[in-house]
């Protein structure tokens, strides 16, 4: 049986409703949405940090792992993600996020100075450069990153501008241990410039405050033999070694020293004292080649000279992969040809960052893993004893 067709007056009402309806859960849509985008993060990212100083690492990241778009709060859950990520040891991610974080927030000094310390150790020098002189710019009270670019411009060689980061990181008044290292660092660099004469009011206040320490010493003695004060000099060199006897800069002051007295044979014994410290120090190398040479010793000179080279090769070598590097920072490969590089020259530690940079990149990267298989088993090098005994500094690997 057919139903009634509905009336007029109650077919209106009807469709009133439920065009009413219809508007009321669009409405409702709009709005949980807009509040959905609206959303913070803040709640979030205190917890996180709650967590991370009380050293819990995995609750800190889940804390922050809910974040999906971009609202406020957002960036700096992120950095914090990557925080927990990279103190578990996941530097890849820790990366990945990072860079994230710094592109939809770039005024973060706390993720600048975290992404810097990555691109150091993975020897992106030109990038961390540019995220240390934005997070200096950020908080300009902070001496960490004009501490971290002196050393940073030091192993670059470019010598003048490490003296001014070196500056402006005194100029903040660090700690005293800080203060003592950019002062050090700071005479480093203008001794290595050929500006001895510069040093010496940073090198009094360092003596002044340590006057038997070994570093101080044998840069004084680097600085008074530089000024011709050829007595001064053989006196701190030897007051250096007393303490430290492998002292590589009162090494090379006394057998400079010993050199112009014709004390042939125990200038040969300092210069190659100094070069098991630093072994590829070309300086060191050639004037050993020439001392060999001049006592005589025409085979142990001509070996010399073949070290020489090699080392002038490997670090044009090391220069060029730098720059493709800075080019290329995707690309495990030059990494890993930069550790092949630094394990012949027997600095195990920048081969084995370099080669740990690779795998960062590529897990799966074989070359850069069989390198570090060579570093342990045929070359003795545990980098887990390394960092234990000595932490590492602010700043790239020294390559000497």
């Amino acid at each position: 049986m057919a139903k009634p067709a509905p009336s007029p007056r109650t077919a209106g009402p009807r469709i009133i409703l439920l065009l009413l309806l219809a508007c009321t859960v669009g409405l409702i849509g709009r709005v949980l949405w807009q509040g959905a985008r609206r959303r913070d993060y803040w709640q979030e990212v205190a917890r996180a940090r709650s967590y991370l100083d009380r050293g819990d690492y995995d609750r800190a990241f889940q804390a922050v792992s809910v974040i999906r778009d971009e609202s406020p709060g957002a960036p700096e859950g992120m950095t914090l993600a990557a925080r927990a990520l990279l103190m578990r040891g996941n530097i890849v991610t820790g990366r990945r996020i990072l860079e994230r974080s710094l592109k939809m927030k770039p005024e973060q000094p706390e993720a600048a100075k975290m992404l810097s310390a990555i691109y150091l150790a993975a020897g992106d020098g030109r990038r961390a450069i540019a995220l240390l002189k934005e997070a200096g710019r950020l908080e300009p009270g902070d001496f960490r990153p004009w501490y971290a670019l002196g050393k940073v411009y030091h192993d670059l060689g470019e010598l003048e501008e490490s003296v001014r980061s070196y500056t402006e990181a005194l100029r903040r008044n660090p700690p005293a241990a800080e203060a003592r290292e950019s002062r050090i660092g700071r005479v480093r660099a203008r001794l290595d410039a050929k500006h001895p004469d510069e040093a010496a009011e940073d090198l009094a206040e360092l003596r002044r405050q340590t006057p038997e320490d070994p570093t101080v010493l044998g840069l004084a003695a680097r600085q008074a033999r530089d000024l011709g004060r050829q007595d001064e000099a053989l006196g701190l060199a030897e007051r250096a070694l007393a303490a430290d006897p492998a002292n590589f800069d009162a090494l090379m002051v006394r057998g400079r020293i010993r050199i112009l007295k014709r004390q042939i044979r125990p200038a040969i014994e300092d210069l190659e004292k100094a070069l098991a410290a630093r072994p590829n120090d070309r300086a060191a190398l050639q004037l050993l080649a020439q001392t060999q040479q001049s006592a005589g010793l025409t085979r142990e000179a001509k070996a010399t000279r073949e070290r020489a080279e090699q080392a002038r090769q490997r670090t044009e070598l090391m220069d060029r992969l730098t720059k493709v590097i800075d080019q290329h920072p995707e690309d495990p490969e030059p990494r890993w040809r930069m550790g092949q590089a630094a394990m012949e020259g027997e600095m195990y530690v920048l081969a084995y960052q370099c080669f740990q940079a690779a795998l960062d990149l590529d897990p799966s990267y074989r070359p850069a893993r069989e390198g570090l298989e060579v570093l342990r088993n045929q070359k003795g090098f545990d980098y887990a004893a390394v960092a234990g005994a000595q932490p590492r500094a602010p700043g790239p690997p020294s390559r000497r």
